[in-house]
């Protein structure tokens, strides 16, 4: 016997068992409605070898047939379910707004390479980590990128689309000919990731702020955005990239870009206030191992577990119930029309 026949646990539409009580109402008056028939001989010799009491209730069989058929198709349409099995689905859901700085001084090559190349890396690994598989699209958790030097704008809103903010996290340059790369509005680019996660429902609100210099341009002050992240449960995570001793940097010359000597170090004071005050955590990157490694470490403190519902594992019983009904509704009629065919 199938499977489906011996474990069923539940009914998806149980109100259609209701109609199991005509079944037995259909029988009873198939059983007792239909009389022995009448039937005219020649001769009284051919009437005394019938005997049709012994097999008189075979004539019965294809409304008994019938009967099974006709439940086997309701508790189909009840829709038996078996294999049942309770689950909690659970999911690390958090919003994060990815704060970048891109002014000129991140063109500095203390890390081998620049920083803000250093820096994508970094974020990258930080976005594939909130993946389930790293070949996903997508993610639970919603992220955004916001890019900042002299202003601050949204370069990405927050997302579950991953390809896009990466896409667009790749195309973030800091090109020493704009001018708009020559400062650094750190208040201006704290200030408009709360004003894109205050009224987030996610219950947890994250910032993360990377910067290799101080604030020198915008007109909000850092630390008061800082309070305004606080106030909207916003923890902001700072990090301050880049050595403090000289190193190379590409600087706007008369005659275009030109290689030079900079000495360009993070305004830690600042920055270790601005994760004070919002519950947050600063690092301190001056190297790769140690940039990616504070991604790293942020991505493991904001894993917040919350629970999304209850799910259930089963498989749809169906199908046996439909397929056996209907085999058996056509075998009472098939006997009904070929063994068991009335005589006017």
């Amino acid at each position: 016997m199938p499977a489906s026949f011996l474990s069923i646990n539940s009914l998806m539409n149980p109100e259609f068992l209701i109609l199991l009580f005509a079944v037995p109402v259909l029988l009873a008056i198939e059983w007792f409605s239909r009389a022995p028939g009448a039937l005219n001989i020649s001769t009284g010799d051919a009437a005394e070898s019938i005997d049709a009491t012994p097999n008189a209730w075979h004539r019965h069989l294809p409304a008994v047939v019938r009967a099974i058929g006709l439940t086997l198709l309701i508790i189909a349409m009840a829709r038996p379910l078996h294999g049942l099995t309770p689950r909690k689905d659970v999911a690390e859901v958090v919003d994060i707004m990815l704060c970048v700085d891109v002014s000129e001084s991140m063109t500095v090559k203390d890390f081998g390479t620049d920083r803000l190349t250093v820096t994508k890396m970094a974020v990258h690994d930080f976005i594939d980590s909130r993946k389930y598989d790293a070949t996903d699209r997508y993610g639970l958790d919603r992220l955004g990128l916001i890019l900042y030097a002299r202003v601050a704008w949204t370069q990405c809103p927050l997302t579950l689309d991953y390809a896009v903010l990466t896409r667009e996290l790749d195309g973030a340059t800091a090109n020493p000919r704009d001018p708009r790369t020559g400062a650094t509005a750190i208040g201006s680019a704290l200030g408009l990731a709360v004003s894109k996660l205050k009224d987030s429902d996610s219950k947890s609100k994250v910032i993360v702020l990377l910067t290799d210099g101080r604030n020198n341009a915008g007109e909000l002050d850092p630390l008061t955005a800082a309070e305004f992240a606080n106030e909207y449960d916003i923890r902001v995570y700072t990090i301050g990239a880049g050595s403090a001793e000289s190193s190379l940097a590409v600087t706007r010359q008369l005659l275009g870009p030109m290689a030079g000597m900079r000495g360009n170090a993070p305004d830690e004071e600042m920055l270790r206030s601005i994760a004070d005050r919002t519950g947050g955590k600063f690092y301190r990157a001056t190297d790769t191992d140690s940039l990616q490694g504070a991604y790293a470490e942020i991505n493991e403190l904001e894993k917040t577990v919350v629970e999304i519902g209850d799910y259930y594992d089963y498989e749809d019983g169906f199908v046996p119930f439909a397929f056996l009904g209907t085999i058996t509704m056509a075998a009472s009629v098939f006997s009904r029309r070929v063994w068991f065919e009335t005589i006017p």
